[in-house]
């Protein structure tokens, strides 16, 4: 029987950074065909080309936990800054090291090797691998239809959380803030409009005077410039200038793109991405069976569960996951194998107990 840590660790040494669909697609697939080689009556749907999912459903059709993971990672950045190699799956007596560890495939292997163990007591479940979370869920929207007619208990988000389970999550609005010039030489600015000079006197008004708003329970909203652009060479005017800006929300998003809109000095205002804030109540039945405790703070991050309860908003979703949410997206990410083996006994309680 395969344990966690050798399966996260082989996922771990297969690169999937977001938007590489062949990586991506490389581990759904090498899960799939571990849980066919230990459950042949697995039942594994795929689909979604550049954006890759698979959908693996084991045990008797009735009502199941599903668990939902993304499979992509956030790129390593600089390999140099790594103490070990990043796509190695090295192990040490206490830790699982590398890029995707944490961030989620620790989870994946767990919630895999739960329903591995749970399908040998005749219980039953599904996963579902996602690709291109990191990039805004992505991946998650393609997933619709497949995720509509499927008897769900709850779905569970592997994500991060020291094991405590979370129940929700700010909203994503990310939006590109364009601001317009006239091109000159540089050796005559008078003849031009600076457009990155426009953007970047803009910004900084408009970032104090945005309408954010807080929330009970979500926290307050926050704003942050994530990258700014502009201009073609040294010598010439800039014509164009580009932001790009953050926003974790509390609410629906139109107050806030009615503000960015208004600004003087930002010509055009585009959407990256708008995903809503989760909510699950913390009382539903799903939320109080599982045997973690309900820690009420949101989760800082945002998950694929703002598109999921877009599609089932009938299913409690909770976000519950082994390892160190410092970790992700960190150099030198790594996860503790004490926690990696616990989730995977904590899902197939999960499992069990839903038959």
């Amino acid at each position: 029987m395969i344990d966690p840590l050798e399966l996260a660790a082989e996922l771990v040494r297969i690169p999937s950074p977001s938007a590489d669909a062949g990586g991506m697609r490389a581990v759904q697939r090498h899960v799939a065909g571990v849980l066919r080689d230990h459950v042949p009556a697995a039942r594994i749907r795929t689909g979604g080309e550049d954006r890759p999912w698979t959908l693996i459903s084991l045990g008797q059709e009735g009502p199941a936990p599903l668990f939902a993971c993304h499979t992509d990672t956030v790129p390593i950045g600089d390999v140099g800054s790594w103490s070990r190699d990043p796509h190695a799956g090295e192990v040490d007596g206490t830790h699982l090291h590398g890029r995707g560890s944490v961030d989620m495939k620790g989870g994946i292997a767990a919630a895999a090797v739960a329903l591995i163990r749970a399908a040998g007591h005749g219980a039953g479940g599904h996963l579902l691998l996602t690709a291109d979370e990191e990039i805004g869920s992505l991946g998650a929207q393609r997933t619709g239809e497949i995720l509509a007619n499927l008897d769900l208990t709850g779905i569970v988000i592997p994500e991060a959380t020291h094991l405590g389970v979370r129940c929700s999550h700010r909203g994503a609005c990310w939006l590109r803030l364009i601001s317009r010039g006239r091109a000159a030489h540089g050796s005559a600015p008078e003849r031009g409009v600076n457009a990155v000079l426009r953007l970047a006197a803009a910004l900084g008004p408009a970032m104090d005077s945005a309408p954010l708003r807080t929330d009970a329970t979500l926290g307050a909203e926050t704003a942050s410039i994530g990258t700014f652009h502009g201009g073609d060479a040294t010598n010439i005017v800039p014509a164009a200038a580009t932001a790009t800006l953050d926003q974790r929300t509390v609410a629906d998003s139109v107050p806030l793109l009615e503000h960015w809109r208004g600004i003087d000095g930002i010509d055009e205002v585009e959407t990256i991405l708008d995903l809503d804030a989760l909510h699950t109540d913390p009382a539903a039945a799903f939320v109080t069976s599982l045997p973690a405790p309900v820690d009420p703070a949101p989760v800082t991050y945002f998950t694929d569960g703002s598109v999921l309860q877009g599609f089932r908003p009938d299913v409690p979703i909770v976000v519950w996951g082994p390892g160190d949410p410092a970790q992700m997206h960190s150099v030198d990410e790594r996860i503790e194998l004490a926690q990696l083996a616990d989730a995977a006994t904590l899902y197939e309680q999960v499992l069990l107990s839903a038959r």
